[in-house]
């Protein structure tokens, strides 16, 4: 616990410190522009552009269930397993506005996951059939809309973003596995700022709301904070390490939000862009806090894993 206060105090430090003091010692203009590309995409498209995002995102790690030993007054691990789930969006951005200030995309969500009674199988079971020790599940997943406005003419670096997404597998079963059993609504703001002609920094902040429903009778909501620092190398590199925050939240018994999960993530992305209507990227996430809130089942933060690797177009 001391370790996890000490971390969000460095999370909290260094957000701080990205909204408040090093916009202070920036020297650009206005008209700076995000000619970089880490998933989610700053820029408002210009009348009749198109934008075309595929994003390919695994996470994988271990659950380990505890029981309680009443002889002992104490728990013991009695079984791990892995989860690993594999994503897949492809995001089409359509520009309808003439003053570029706003557009409109949709999205579509496939999805692979898998649990697996074997801790230690390869993550990468989750493209194969069944096993013996676990079942890989596969479908389509969710469909999404999308609407990308820059609120302020003459602040361009900051955008505003809502988003919907709607279950769209018919099995119940299946929609249970995937992790789309629910709709969702979000809002999302980016900004970024321009430090010199080959660094920007990028800051991220997120708000996903998973409405009950039949199936999930609680409303849970899922917050997040990133912050990236973009660094140009040679012409066509970028490198961003990057620290995210996300817990989840939910209401008990018509009681005040209360937290049931936490994560602290780093992460290192690699972007090849050759030029700025093309970008290929790649993304490593490390866990500093990962918290499944249970008393019962602990995610082992050895043994995650989670990377994203994305392409963009601009049409």
């Amino acid at each position: 616990m001391k370790t996890s206060t000490t971390l969000l105090k460095i999370l909290l430090s260094y957000s701080l410190t990205l909204l408040f003091v090093v916009p202070a010692f920036c020297q650009t203009s206005k008209k700076s522009e995000a000619n970089f590309y880490t998933g989610i995409s700053p820029v408002i498209l210009a009348k009749d552009g198109v934008e075309v995002n595929f994003l390919n995102s695994m996470t994988s790690f271990w659950l380990a269930s505890k029981e309680y030993n009443p002889l002992s007054n104490s728990t013991r691990i009695a079984n791990r397993y892995r989860i690993t789930r594999f994503q897949q969006l492809l995001r089409v951005n359509y520009g309808f506005s003439k003053t570029g200030r706003w557009d409109l995309g949709a999205e579509l969500q496939y999805t692979h996951s898998r649990l697996d009674d074997d801790a230690r199988s390869s993550p990468f079971r989750v493209f194969g059939g069944d096993t013996d020790s676990g079942k890989s599940y596969r479908g389509a997943s969710l469909l999404g809309l999308r609407l990308r406005v820059a609120p302020f003419e003459n602040l361009p670096e900051l955008t505003l973003q809502g988003m919907a997404y709607f279950p769209i597998n018919r099995s119940e079963e299946l929609r249970a596995q995937l992790g789309s059993q629910r709709t969702q609504v979000g809002a999302l703001a980016t900004f970024f700022q321009q430090l010199n002609p080959r660094a920007f920094y990028f800051l991220q902040a997120d708000w996903r709301t998973f409405l009950a429903n039949e199936e999930l009778d609680k409303t849970t909501h899922v917050p997040s904070l990133s912050g990236f620092m973009v660094i140009k190398v040679g012409e066509e590199w970028h490198l961003f390490p990057g620290l995210s925050y996300s817990p989840t939240l939910q209401n008990f018994s018509g009681a005040s939000l209360r937290k049931v999960n936490q994560q602290l993530l780093g992460s290192l992305g690699l972007l090849y862009q050759p030029v700025d209507a093309f970008g290929i990227m790649l993304n490593y996430q490390v866990p500093f806090i990962l918290e499944s809130g249970s008393q019962s089942t602990e995610w082992v933060r050895e043994s995650f894993s989670a990377f994203t690797v994305g392409m963009r177009v601009v049409l």
